[in-house]
């Protein structure tokens, strides 16, 4: 599909459904050939046959896909363009209406993709590390939370969402697309991200996530004077903090945390015993 079809396809698609593009529900289609490549590339890396796609809008990606792969369930908001796209695309493309974050969280699949809606991009993130049923998925996301993916301990980015992308899954930054290859433009880069999954969600990594959710609130502050009062405040006591120092807790790694949120749910388990 050449770069006018693209555009063409996106407007035809838009035009018959009787959408504008919807600030609120984040819609930016991909009018550039070179955005669905991307995604077709993360697919053939991840080796999925089968997909569910987060967020179909115009169909842009879901066409393409549709080429490389034997089943996709495409699951989109907008009543009205889920309907249009029903009658586009081939058979082996199943649409269904519905919320992209509550598919991601549950829908038994091994891939998942998605050009995300801007919005949601770190929730759905989370919602596909808790779904242990996926094993891998290609993204499009902000650059800015990229980066958060990404990021290590010490740095700015480094944050709530790097805990649990690191605890979770390998994240790898496959491209970027241009604000000029969407339609309308949005006014950010986005990042086109592999991630596959290494670890199984589980009741330490949902710990580990509540004790950052806290200690963020005050990332630059000393480690263990904002973990004492966060293990307070999750009802523990008797957890030991010994070799923080003078360490802030953007300098924490995601393990650390890990380790004092078991030490947590152990002690709140030796007190209820």
């Amino acid at each position: 599909m050449g770069r006018i079809r693209v555009g063409r396809l996106v407007a035809e698609v838009l035009r018959e459904a009787g959408v504008k593009p919807s600030r609120k529900l984040g819609q930016h289609f991909l009018v550039d050939p070179r955005g669905p490549r991307l995604f077709l590339n993360g697919l053939t890396a991840l080796g999925a046959r089968e997909a569910l796609e987060i967020g179909p809008g115009a169909g842009s990606i879901t066409f393409e896909a549709s080429r490389i792969l034997d089943k996709i369930v495409a699951v989109e908001v907008d009543a009205r363009l889920a309907s249009t796209l029903a009658h586009w695309l081939p058979p082996n493309v199943l649409v269904v209406i519905g919320d992209g974050v509550k598919a991601a969280r549950s829908y038994p699949v091994r891939h998942v993709y998605s050009n995300t809606p801007f919005s949601l991009s770190s929730e759905i993130v989370e919602a596909l590390a808790r779904n242990n049923r996926v094993e891998g998925a290609v993204l499009g996301i902000q650059r800015e939370v990229a980066a958060r993916l990404v990021a290590k301990p010490g740095s700015s980015d480094y944050g709530r969402l790097s805990i649990l992308a690191s605890l979770v899954f390998n994240v790898r930054v496959a491209g970027t697309i241009p604000p000029s290859w969407y339609y309308p433009r949005p006014e950010v880069y986005t990042s086109v991200v592999l991630i596959y999954r290494r670890r199984l969600w589980s009741q330490s990594i949902e710990a580990a996530l509540k004790l950052a959710s806290c200690a963020f609130t005050t990332r630059r502050k000393l480690a263990v004077r904002v973990l004492e009062r966060c293990l307070k405040a999750m009802g523990c006591s008797g957890v030991k903090l010994g070799g923080l120092g003078g360490r802030r807790v953007w300098d924490l790694a995601p393990e650390e945390f890990e380790l004092i949120a078991v030490e947590c749910v152990r002690s709140r388990s030796l007190g209820e015993g």
